[in-house]
């Protein structure tokens, strides 16, 4: 691995979205940091953004296995505007897999945020070269089996059923699922249906703490300490588990640092980790 400190000028940043988020979510935060590197690239998951669905339920494994198409695709497509339009030809990805780099992407920073964080650390681990640094804000990486909360929520998700369907109008349902998911702390769930639905409730129980040792490339853990998502412990946590980490706090930063109110906070902490040797 380079151990030179490298200009960011020179990087790309490609960003990995969390549950619920796109490209378009990140659009401010992409234009504030693109005047620092070569390129900042948002790469939609499934089920977001530009990126339908899958056919079969997905997990974090699969999801970290598109990721890297798509790293791939970038890689092989003469920068991030090849990536741009790498979507259109979606059906050409499958190809992909057989390319491979022989050195490290010493060019690429991958960051992810919340479940994106999940989908990098499974990428990082699998695939040790897809990227020279890593950078985890928010990451949901620690998941809590919590049988007493899913017990729990899977009672009231019975009765409030139940007693949804006696409301009289529809307005009145929807906020009241609304209510019954943010008590159960997953408003996420909320949000979802079909096989989009299945998906959450499959990657919310795929812990990945066992991973982080594995980790061997330069990782910084960004996290803020109101975040009510992934609590701060959590991201202490993930920092103590990973080799090395170095571990930056955002004092009064809430899930999302990348908007306007942390967003100049967490890309000084991006350039700050960049420009220091590895």
């Amino acid at each position: 691995m380079n151990s030179e400190s490298v200009s960011p000028e020179n990087l790309q940043l490609i960003i990995l979205p969390g549950w619920g988020g796109s490209h378009e979510t990140w659009v401010d935060f992409v234009a504030l940091a693109k005047p620092h590197f070569q390129d900042v690239v948002v790469i939609d998951l499934p089920c977001f953004g530009d990126e339908p669905c899958p056919k079969d339920v997905w997990g974090v494994e699969e999801y970290a296995n598109f990721a890297k198409k798509r790293i791939d695709s970038l890689r092989h497509s003469e920068g991030p505007k090849g990536l741009e339009e790498s979507r259109e030809k979606q059906r050409d990805l499958s190809t992909l897999d057989s390319l491979r780099s022989s050195s490290i992407r010493d060019d690429i920073i991958l960051l992810g945020h919340s479940f994106g964080g999940a989908v990098a650390t499974q990428l990082v681990v699998t695939n040790p070269d897809i990227a020279s640094k890593l950078i985890l804000s928010g990451a949901a990486v620690i998941r809590p089996k919590n049988y007493l909360r899913r017990c729990i929520f899977g009672t009231m998700a019975k009765i409030g059923k139940l007693l949804i369907t006696i409301l009289p109008s529809q307005k009145l349902k929807n906020l009241a699922k609304k209510v019954l998911y943010q008590v159960a702390d997953s408003p996420d769930f909320s949000k979802t249906n079909g096989t989009k639905r299945d998906i959450f409730k499959k990657i919310i129980r795929q812990d990945l703490q066992h991973l982080l040792p594995s980790i061997s490339i330069p990782t910084c853990v960004i996290q803020g300490t109101d975040d009510t998502y992934v609590p701060f412990r959590h991201g202490k946590r993930i920092a103590e588990g990973i080799r090395s980490a170095s571990f930056v706090v955002i004092e009064k930063g809430r899930h999302g640092l990348h908007l306007k109110k942390n967003a100049d906070a967490m890309l000084s902490a991006i350039l700050e980790f960049c420009t220091t040797s590895s």
